[in-house]
Parts: C-alpha cells; structure tokens; sequence
C-alpha cells in the first residue's frame, strides 16, 4: 500500500463515528468494516493506547489494509487528569514509542487546553507549549498538530484564540488539523482558513454541517441553542465540500479523515458509505 503524498491526499476516517463500535468489538472487527466501507486510512482519538491495544491495532491494520495514520493526545486537558489517551506533559516518551511502534506520524491536540478557557494568555502559554513539544517530538520524527473546534474563536483584543495559536506557533514545529464543520459553526470560512494553513495542516477534518429543523412543537429555545445543527454525511450538508477538497489539495494536505460526531441512530457504516459514494461523486474518487 503506498503512503500518501502531497498533491494526491488519501480520504481517511476518524474514530469518532466508530468509537462505541472500536471500545466494544475492537480494532479487528472495526477496520474489516471501514475497508468494507471504501476506506483504508484510519485516525485514533481519545482511546487508551496500551500495549495490547496496540498489538490489536497493528495485527487489524495487516489483516484488512487498514493504515493508521495519525493518534491524539492531550494537552491541559479539558476534561481534567482522567481524558482518555496520552497526556503529553506526563507521557512523553509512552507518545513517542507508541507512535513509532504504530508507524504513525503524526500526534493531534485534539481538544482545546483548559487554560485555555475565558483567557488570552492561556492561548499564548499554549503556543509555547506547542512549540517547546513539537520541537521534541519532531527530533524523533513525529509532527505535532492542533485540531479545532469552535471554543478557539473566542476573541480577546480583536483576535481570536485560533489566530493566537497560528501566529505565535513555528511553523516548523506545529501543524493544524482544520475541522470545517467547526469553523463554520464559529462564524468563519473554512476555504479561507484552509488557505491561510497552507503548508500547515497536512491533515483537514472533512466533516459537513447540516440544518434540520427539530422534532416537536417548535419553541422560543431555537432561537437560543444550536438545536438545528447537525454533523452530517459528506455531501449531505451545507458546506461547499468540493471547494473545501479542492483547496486542501491546492494547499498540500496529505490526509482528509471524514468525521461525523453524531450519526442520529443510523449505522455508521452506512454512513461512511454515503460520504464515500458522494466524493467519488464529486470527482474525488483517486483519493479513496
């Protein structure tokens, strides 16, 4: 199997829409369906990465061609010392030999730092945190990257703590995994992000936004929470997928995991189908 490159990126998936499936059944019976589905790229997040663990991964990823191409970690984590996965201020060498034992690498920040909340200087402590680790980590090969939500683009003196994040992070040290579907939920453009990354974010969550009025007797409430907005197959949604592929190609990405937080009772599977038929729809169907 031949590893992807700049200017041909792979479609991959990230565990997400799978977790519940990967923490009940394991990696053996999760990757056999994710190739049965089209894919053959694969991003862990937030789960235990113990010795056994691994050992299964590895053993799935041979048996099915499935590639495990990047894993998370933690930084401040938000939801305190007991978020699942590495810690990378506790686990440094754990991450490194994990990731060389996976062949993995790339490492992501998944989830904004907790110092993070509510406060401009967190952001700047984070940037120099990313790149004091960064640049450890890639003195053994690995690349650090940082993936978005919609919590970074709080503002503080008229930047958001996304834009503190890029601009005070070396280039050479950290990368950035844009996630689409939360940039547009922040109020920005994802093709004009995935513009300004270029050269940074090797990796871009495909992931679509969808409105859908609620069930039920409408309300005042919808006006006030986010109660129409759903994660959606690709193509399925809002977002102008096709110009958000095109533009991280332009812009060297080397993988595009489809993420999909919330599936509303359908099978996942079926659900990785629909993304992959409507990218090769689309005209993308040499990235699959």
């Amino acid at each position: 199997m031949s590893e992807a490159r700049k200017g041909a990126p792979k479609i991959a998936l990230n565990m997400s829409m799978v977790k519940t499936i990967m923490w009940d059944k394991g990696p053996d019976y999760t990757f056999e369906r994710v190739k049965a589905a089209g894919l053959s790229y694969f991003e862990l997040s937030q789960v235990d990465m113990t010795d056994a663990f691994i050992d299964q991964v590895l053993e799935a990823s041979a048996k099915h061609g499935v590639t495990v191409m990047s894993t998370s970690l933690n930084y401040k984590p938000l939801f305190g010392p007991n978020a699942k996965g590495f810690d990378i201020e506790r686990d440094l060498d754990r991450i490194i030999e994990a990731n060389k034992r996976l062949g993995v690498t790339y490492v992501r920040d998944s989830l904004i730092p907790r110092i993070c909340i509510h406060s401009e200087e967190g952001y700047y402590k984070a940037a120099e945190d990313l790149n004091h680790y960064g640049k450890l980590l890639k003195e053994q090969g690995l690349k650090l990257y940082y993936h978005n939500h919609h919590f970074e683009f709080e503002k503080f003196n008229g930047k958001t703590g996304f834009e503190l994040l890029v601009e005070n992070t070396d280039p050479e040290l950290v990368g950035f995994e844009i996630d689409v579907h939360w940039i547009q939920r922040a109020g920005h453009n994802p093709v004009k992000w995935i513009e300004r990354l270029a050269g940074r974010e090797d990796m871009v969550h495909l992931k679509d936004y969808r409105i859908c009025f609620p069930d039920g007797e409408p309300s005042q409430e919808i006006f006030h929470r986010e109660q129409c907005i759903q994660f959606a197959e690709i193509g399925e949604g809002n977002l102008d997928m096709k110009a958000i592929i095109e533009a991280s190609v332009k812009g060297g990405a080397i993988y595009l995991p489809i993420e999909q937080d919330q599936t509303y009772g359908l099978d996942p599977f079926d659900c990785i189908r629909t993304s992959v038929k409507n990218i090769r729809d689309m005209g993308f169907g040499e990235y699959l």
